[in-house]
């Protein structure tokens, strides 16, 4: 079947992002304070900072005309430096009234890793995981066979698209707040495209591939999306989980890697 003639059945994909103006206010000071530590050897940026509500706090990750808004969860948020080599700046911001946020403080950052795929083996605010990990135990387990990135990435993607069924429920009630748990999306064996993408990359991930989690626009579906892109033999390939998983519940022939043009990123992770 073309894919312009794709339709899914039983499942609507859907990823709920809200675009709002955000007006964040403050000076060009900068400080250097315990709240922002970087790691340098895999390019992220902890935010530590204690406060009963985090409700009202955003971090803001500039480089150059680049900018990525973070909502601020817990004490301890680890956050890529996914913009290459160069300097950044993050800014801690606290909501005044409204859509207006006041800075609370800035540093900047300047990142020279001669690795540039180190932050895409991290763990960070959507791609949590850890070594003893419900995830990384599965994925190792999996895989304890296979000799190559290839056979593992095989492994790990047939696992996640004959496993894992989209959940219509949760796509039509999630807010732009949301953040995927991997332990979560395998004890219900179901999720939408955002859980999908990031199972994948916290299994890939665990077991050393560089692994991106993208969010963007796809020609497959007519709603912002969310995939992944793997590091395999040296080159970025696009695979779409969700996609796939629907394709193969509907008896449709699918290949892993996707073509690029069908994809447009617009944030990466």
């Amino acid at each position: 079947m073309p894919k312009g003639e794709f339709k899914l059945k039983k499942i609507v994909l859907t990823f709920i992002v809200t675009f709002m103006l955000v007006v964040f206010i403050g000076s060009t000071a900068y400080a250097k304070s315990e709240i922002v530590k970087v790691n340098t050897d895999n390019n992220t940026v902890s935010i530590n900072y204690d406060t009963t509500d985090y409700s009202n706090l955003k971090v803001v990750v500039k480089k150059g005309a680049k900018k990525y808004i973070y909502n601020l969860n817990s004490s301890n948020e680890v956050l890529p430096l996914q913009m290459g080599n160069g300097e950044y700046t993050v800014g801690l911001y606290k909501k005044v009234e409204g859509k207006k946020y006041k800075l609370l403080l800035c540093e900047k950052i300047n990142i020279t890793n001669s690795n540039s795929n180190a932050v895409f083996l991290a763990s960070v605010q959507n791609i949590k995981w850890k070594s003893d990990s419900e995830a990384a135990i599965l994925a190792k387990e999996l895989t304890k066979n296979a000799k190559t990135d290839k056979e593992k990435f095989e492994i790990i993607y047939n696992y996640i698209i004959g496993n894992i069924t989209y959940d219509n429920d949760k796509a039509l009630k999630v807010n732009n707040t949301y953040l995927p748990t991997a332990s979560e999306t395998l004890s219900s064996q179901k999720g939408i495209c955002y859980d999908y993408a990031s199972l994948m990359a916290v299994m890939l991930r665990s077991l050393n591939i560089p692994t991106k989690l993208v969010h963007g626009n796809s020609t497959y579906t007519s709603v912002y999306h969310a995939w992944n892109e793997v590091l395999l033999n040296n080159e970025w390939i696009v695979v779409d989980t969700t996609i796939d998983s629907a394709l193969k519940s509907e008896n449709v022939n699918y290949n892993y890697r996707k073509n690029t043009s069908d994809y447009i990123a617009k944030q990466v992770f």
